[in-house]
């Protein structure tokens, strides 16, 4: 394992436990894993990127690359209070370490988990009657205001169902990432 696959794994295992125990996951380690992907990318040969069998830099624009996509494809659910700030900044600092194409792809799966882990958490709080309610009233807002000729402006809901620690959904695709990466089986790569 490189050290650049070690430091973005440290970082993810340490967000995850406090997202788990304080609901946040701290600037101070985002801020941190983010100087270590720009350490690591900065005196690193180039390579494929920590992800690859064959690791190495991606280069410094790639980086910046690979943290505007965290930031823009996350940015949208922070706005409609989805999930906090410490996510989109958690996502970015992924970015930082895998690049453009790969964030992308940790974001897709990201998506992917985190709708598992939100189906698991309603069942385990016995809410899901209320994750439906509020997925009802989501998509009925949005068909009446699309038809009526308004744009869809989704607006937060007054009753959730629960708060979900993201950044075990962003921890899970990032290591799924990983495993297609290395197995080759993945577009996003």
């Amino acid at each position: 394992m490189n050290i650049g696959l070690a430091a973005l794994i440290g970082a993810l295992a340490f967000a995850v436990v406090t997202d788990i125990r304080h609901a946040r996951v701290p600037n101070l380690l985002v801020a941190l894993g983010t100087v270590a992907a720009g350490l690591y990318h900065g005196i690193s040969v180039y390579g494929g990127g920590v992800l690859h069998v064959l690791s190495g830099s991606i280069g410094l624009i790639s980086l910046l690359e690979g943290m505007m996509v965290g930031f823009v494809c996350l940015l949208p659910l922070y706005a409609l209070r989805a999930m906090g700030a410490g996510d989109v900044k958690l996502m970015m600092m992924v970015g930082a370490f895998l690049g453009p194409l790969q964030t992308l792809g940790v974001v897709v799966l990201t998506f992917a988990a985190g709708g598992a882990l939100a189906i698991v958490m309603a069942l385990w709080q016995r809410s899901l009657r209320q994750v439906a309610s509020n997925l009802r009233f989501l998509l009925t807002t949005y068909a009446v205001r699309a038809t009526g000729g308004t744009g869809p402006e989704l607006e937060p809901l007054q009753q959730t169902a629960g708060r979900m620690p993201y950044a075990v959904a962003i921890a899970a695709g990032t290591l799924l990432q990983l495993i297609l990466v290395r197995s080759g089986g993945w577009a996003l790569s």
